[in-house]
């Protein structure tokens, strides 16, 4: 009777341990399913090959400097001066022309651009800027400066091109632009309806006199220091510039304008001719105004304020400087 009932009672514990196992196999294998879950990418389907990467924008060459001649240009100068920057196409839709203003020295001394960097599906341009470099010793002129940058692939000119210029004025601060159809480096204002009448580089008329009843009060223009009785004012900030003697009524001992000239940013030479008087010719000791309007060779950047050196005003050869900034304007008659 004993090992009967033993005998029993091991089957049935034998019974009982299967559905148990049984039991633990099924958890274990989902949990195994819950963790592959976990593990699996989110919306991508069981067995499925996940989505590739958006392909890198595509990268032209270097950037190519352009020539001082294509930046002397007024309006050039102009926007540079109140934008800061301008980009336009140099090759419409092959390459863009980037163009900053900056110190005269150049190279580590004002930001470097990188190759373009062009998404076709937009289209979209991304430009970034090397930052200059803090240890130089730069000088405190101002100039145009500019590159070409090619496009990896040219693109159709039938919609507006967005260009990311990325460091251009540090911090890795973006500055967002768009390039139209007709934005081109060598087309000037398109507003303009008689370009030929703008002097072009290089050329200026011959100094002009300010008559008598359109003399302005001199009392509140800028004035030299020293003795030298000089003072000047801008006509057309950047273009055009009034200078303003006092000396003797006798003509023949008044001196002779010569020109006007940009010798760097920040700094206009104007030059007069002394005369050379003679014993038969008598100066008289009063003091009477004289004008003359200089037209500048080409534009300069008033914005930043100028120096303008007159020469030639005193028979002992000194200098005379006058400080001019943006609002010394005089309005004549």
């Amino acid at each position: 009777m004993g090992s009967t009932v033993r005998a029993s009672t091991a089957a049935s514990r034998m019974r009982r341990g299967r559905p148990a196992r049984a039991l633990a196999a099924a958890a274990l294998t989902g949990v195994a399913a819950l963790l592959a879950a976990c593990t699996a990418q989110p919306g991508t389907p069981s067995g499925s090959p996940s989505a590739p990467d958006a392909p890198p924008s595509a990268t032209g060459t270097a950037p190519v400097p352009i020539e001082d001649d294509r930046l002397n240009d007024s309006y050039l100068f102009d926007r540079v001066s109140s934008e800061g920057v301008v980009v336009a196409w140099a090759e419409p839709g092959e390459t863009l022309a980037v163009i900053i203003g900056g110190s005269g020295g150049g190279g580590g001394c004002i930001p470097q651009p990188q190759p373009l960097e062009l998404d076709e599906a937009e289209p979209a341009a991304t430009i970034r800027f090397d930052p200059p470099d803090p240890a130089m010793m730069c000088t405190a002129d101002f100039r145009l400066h500019g590159w070409e940058l090619a496009l990896p692939s040219a693109i159709e000119l039938d919609q507006v091109l967005q260009v990311s210029l990325v460091n251009l004025q540090g911090d890795d601060e973006v500055l967002e632009l768009q390039v139209g159809p007709d934005d081109r480096l060598e087309s000037g204002p398109t507003a303009d309806p008689q370009p030929s009448l703008i002097p072009g580089s290089g050329e200026a008329a011959d100094p002009a006199p300010i008559a008598d009843d359109e003399m302005p009060a001199l009392d509140a223009l800028p004035t030299a220091s020293g003795s030298v009785p000089v003072q000047a004012a801008w006509v057309e900030p950047g273009r055009t510039l009034a200078v303003f003697l006092t000396t003797s009524g006798s003509t023949a001992c008044v001196p002779e304008p010569v020109a006007a000239e940009s010798r760097g940013p920040g700094t206009i030479a104007v030059e007069f001719r002394f005369p050379e008087v003679g014993e038969d010719t008598a100066c008289t000791a009063d003091a009477v105004p004289y004008g003359w309007i200089f037209t500048l060779p080409e534009q300069v950047p008033a914005g930043l304020g100028v120096e303008v050196t007159v020469t030639g005003v005193s028979p002992d050869g000194g200098d005379a400087v006058v400080e001019l900034s943006q609002e010394d304007v005089v309005e004549l008659g």
